[in-house]
């Protein structure tokens, strides 16, 4: 199984089909928040993959939930964008939600900064950073491909988007 995690779209629309586009085929796309925009219509109906995503702080519609749990390649997601969990300052609150919720992977967004974190409580934790409007060093705009193997093995990599002067 193909997963295309993003976060923080924020409107760039454009690079989200990139980010597809540069991965496709995928199983199922994950966004973390931050859409500021209608994922089914700016991908359209005829695809191939499913979409999970939830608000962010920039997205007003209530069309999207706050969180999500889902299962996918014999794992359990918790999937925020983080911002009502304080994760500027860590990731204890989203760990301790996660695990409540008997999940054993979180993904989130909000800082646009990556990170990918295998905690010794069992909980992975996700922020594939932003693929529009990226904070840490180097400024690339990132995006998380997880490939999850039959016997449940996990191979987590950071991407990016290159840059592109008409963008």
């Amino acid at each position: 199984m193909k997963i295309l995690i993003l976060s923080d779209s924020h409107g760039n629309h454009d690079l989200v089909r990139r980010a597809i586009g540069q991965e496709a085929p995928i199983d199922l796309l994950i966004h973390a928040g931050d859409v500021e925009g209608d994922l089914e219509e700016v991908l359209g109906p005829k695809r191939e993959y499913e979409i999970f995503a939830v608000a962010g702080n920039m997205d007003w519609s209530d069309r999207l939930p706050e969180e999500l749990c889902f299962s996918a390649g014999g794992h359990s997601f918790y999937l925020t964008h983080g911002h009502r969990l304080g994760v500027y300052s860590g990731t204890d609150r989203l760990r301790a939600c996660a695990k409540e919720k008997g999940a054993d992977i979180a993904v989130y967004g909000h800082i646009h900064i990556p990170v990918y974190e295998k905690g010794e409580d069992g909980i992975t934790v996700i922020n594939p950073g932003s693929i529009a409007k990226p904070r840490q060093e180097g400024w690339k705009k990132t995006y998380v491909v997880m490939t999850i193997g039959e016997d449940g093995d996990m191979d987590v990599r950071f991407k990016y988007l290159p840059r592109n002067p008409f963008l």
